[in-house]
């Protein structure tokens, strides 16, 4: 009895250690979705990915010029410019995460929708993006109390007296353009574009390019309520069932 009494005290110590290594691990994976060095979190159990980011509440408001006011959430190292937020993950492998978790990419947009867009007679612009449908949050350090601590993405903006839809984000993935499968092509890196895009990987699926020609100022961050610009955010998205 003492030798097996002995075993299962053995086990039991191993189980503990098992345990809190695991909430080690998870804390250390809460940790890691706030910083440049490690900025992309997957959880395929909750079908969330988390982003770290960098946001510019101003400089988007400021923008100017073709794509002002159209780039939600951009890698740092595309050719996108004037994104509301900036991340060290490209837009692959926040592709490649999305699937990860589940996600299924619409891939219906062609590139028309974008180089045809001055063009009102050709229905490419006014296609929408499709494929699975996430929930989007953003939270920061000293965010206000009086904010959701995970605060949905629409809420980031003001009201626009223009088609004042909600957004719907889809999975739209563009991951077959050609820019993606060449080593070293430049490419836009969008990861999230407030309008149908056929380069972002998740798109806002209610407001086609088409829309963002006839409005281009639609969207407008809410200075009152976000940080300051250079401020470290953390993304959140979750996959919809």
């Amino acid at each position: 009895m003492k030798s097996h009494t002995g075993v299962w005290k053995i086990h039991a110590a191993g189980l503990i250690v098992v345990c809190l290594s695991g909430v080690a691990i998870a804390l250390a994976g809460a940790r890691q979705a706030f910083t440049p060095e490690s900025p992309l979190v997957i959880s395929s159990e909750a079908k969330q990915v988390a982003i770290y980011g960098v946001i510019y509440p101003d400089r988007f408001n400021r923008a100017e010029g073709d794509a002002a006011h159209y780039h939600l959430l951009t890698w740092k190292g595309g050719h996108s410019t004037n994104a509301l937020i900036e991340t060290p993950v490209d837009d692959l492998a926040f592709h490649a995460a999305l699937v990860k978790i589940g996600g299924q990419p619409g891939n219906t947009l062609p590139m028309q929708a974008w180089t045809q867009r001055t063009d009102p007679d050709n229905p490419a612009p006014r296609q929408k993006a499709r494929g699975s449908r996430f929930a989007v949050f953003l939270s920061w350090p000293g965010q206000p109390e009086n904010l959701p601590k995970r605060l949905p993405l629409h809420r980031i903006f003001h009201p626009s007296s223009t088609r004042p839809e909600l957004p719907v984000w889809m999975f739209e993935g563009n991951r077959d353009r050609w820019f993606n499968q060449v080593p070293f092509a430049p490419r836009p890196g969008c990861l999230v574009c407030l309008y149908s895009c056929p380069s972002g990987k998740l798109s806002n699926g209610r407001l086609s390019i088409a829309d963002y020609m006839s409005h281009p100022g639609r969207f407008r961050a809410n200075t009152e309520i976000l940080p300051p610009d250079s401020t470290p955010v953390r993304v959140t998205f979750e996959l919809l069932r």
